[in-house]
C-alpha cells in the first residue's frame, strides 16, 4: 500500500518549532537542555495520543505490565526521548562547552581497539537506547575518526537536511541505509568502523528474528557483510546514568555463527545479535524507544493464517454458526 503524501504544511510547522526550539535551548546550560527536553517529553505524552497507545501496547505484552504500571512508565519512555532530543539538537553547542569525555563513563573500550586491531573494520551494532547520537560520536572519537553510520532518513526533508547539517558539523560521516552497502565494503576494507542501528522494523528485505517473544522484521545486513567479508562485529550502547553521565559500553565481540548454509548462518547471526539488544532493553527498559512500532510487519504465513480465521468467522457469521 503506497504512504500517504506528507503535508508541506506539516513539514513547515515541524521544522519551525524545531527551530524555535533551538532559539530557547542556546543560553540554558547542559542541565537547562535537559529539563526543557523532560518539559518537552511530558507535553508530548500528553499530546500524542497514537504513538503513546503503541508504547502502551508494546510494553504492557513485551515487559507484563499492568494498565496501572503502564501509564508512568511510558511517562518516562518520553521524558527520556525528550532529553535525547534536546541533547542531539544542541549537541554542537553542547561540545563546545564540554568533552565527551566530561559526559561519560567508558567501559569495553578494548574491545573495539582489539576487533579494530585485526586489520578487517568492524561492524559496530546499536539500538535507539541512552544516547545513540553521543554514542556514535564517542565511537568514533575512540576508533581515530574513522566512523561511517548508517541511518535512515527522516520523512521531513527540512529536518532531515537541518539533522545532517548538525552531523556535517559533528564531524560524522552518515549514509542512508538505501544503497548503503558500497559504503559499508569501502568502509571495512579501509579497516574503519561501520554504525549501524539494528532495532526498527524493517519493511522489506527483513528477516523474522524472535524480539520479546516474538517475530520482528529485523535488517540482516550485519550478519551478511560480516560473514561475507569477515568482518569483527562488536556491540555497545550510551546509557543514560543516575548521575547524569552516559555509560559508554562496548561488549566483547560476538562468535560468529558458521555452518556453511549462507541463509542460515544470516538468520542465526542477526537473532543473536537481536537477542544482545534485547538484554540491553531489559535492563533499561526506560530508555528505548517503545514508540516506534517494532512489530509491525508480519510474516507472510501469519498473515495468510489471519486472513483465513477472519474469512472462516465471516463465513460462521454469515451461516449463524458458532464462530472457529
Amino acid at each position: 500500500m503506497a504512504q500517504k503524501p506528507r503535508s508541506r504544511v506539516r513539514d513547515i510547522t515541524e521544522y519551525v518549532m524545531v527551530r524555535a526550539s533551538e532559539g530557547i535551548l542556546w543560553p540554558l546550560p547542559l542541565s537547562g537542555i535537559r529539563a526543557f527536553g523532560r518539559m518537552m517529553g511530558w507535553l508530548t505524552w500528553r499530546l500524542d495520543r497514537r504513538h503513546r497507545e503503541v508504547a502502551e501496547e508494546n510494553v504492557q505484552w513485551a515487559l507484563g505490565l499492568s494498565p496501572a504500571e503502564t501509564r508512568p512508565f511510558v511517562r518516562r519512555v518520553y521524558r527520556n526521548s525528550g532529553m535525547t532530543s534536546s541533547e542531539c539538537l544542541m549537541l554542537p553547542h553542547i561540545l563546545r562547552r564540554y568533552r565527551i569525555a566530561d559526559l561519560s563513563h567508558y567501559e569495553g573500550v578494548e574491545h573495539l581497539k582489539g576487533a579494530l586491531a585485526k586489520g578487517r573494520g568492524v561492524i559496530f551494532l546499536t539500538a535507539h537506547i541512552g544516547n545513540w547520537e553521543l554514542g556514535g560520536l564517542a565511537l568514533a572519537e575512540q576508533s581515530g575518526g574513522k566512523l561511517l553510520s548508517i541511518a535512515r532518513t527522516l520523512d521531513n526533508p527540512l529536518l532531515e537536511r537541518h539533522l545532517s547539517r548538525i552531523r556535517h558539523q559533528l564531524g560524522q560521516t552518515v549514509v542512508d541505509r538505501k544503497g548503503a552497502l558500497r559504503h559499508i565494503i569501502q568502509a571495512v576494507r579501509a579497516g574503519g568502523v561501520v554504525g549501524l542501528l539494528i532495532d526498527q522494523n524493517q519493511r522489506k528485505d527483513g528477516v523474522f528474528v524472535d524480539y520479546f517473544g516474538r517475530l520482528a522484521s529485523t535488517t540482516p545486513s550485519a550478519a551478511i557483510i560480516a560473514l561475507r567479508y569477515d568482518v569483527p562485529v562488536v556491540a555497545g550502547h550510551a546509557i543514560r546514568g543516575a548521575d547524569g553521565k552516559f555509560e559508554m559500553r562496548v561488549d566483547p565481540p560476538f562468535e560468529l555463527i558458521r555452518t556453511g548454509d549462507t541463509e542460515k548462518d544470516i538468520l542465526a547471526n542477526t537473532a543473536m545479535f537481536t537477542k544482545h539488544i534485547e538484554g540491553w532493553v531489559r535492563r533499561y527498559p526506560d530508555q528505548w524507544a517503545w514508540l516506534h512500532s517494532r512489530w509491525r510487519t508480519r510474516p507472510e504465513e501469519e498473515k495468510r493464517a489471519l486472513k483465513a480465521q477472519r474469512a472462516a468467522q465471516a463465513a460462521a457469521a454469515a451461516s449463524g454458526a458458532p464462530s472457529p
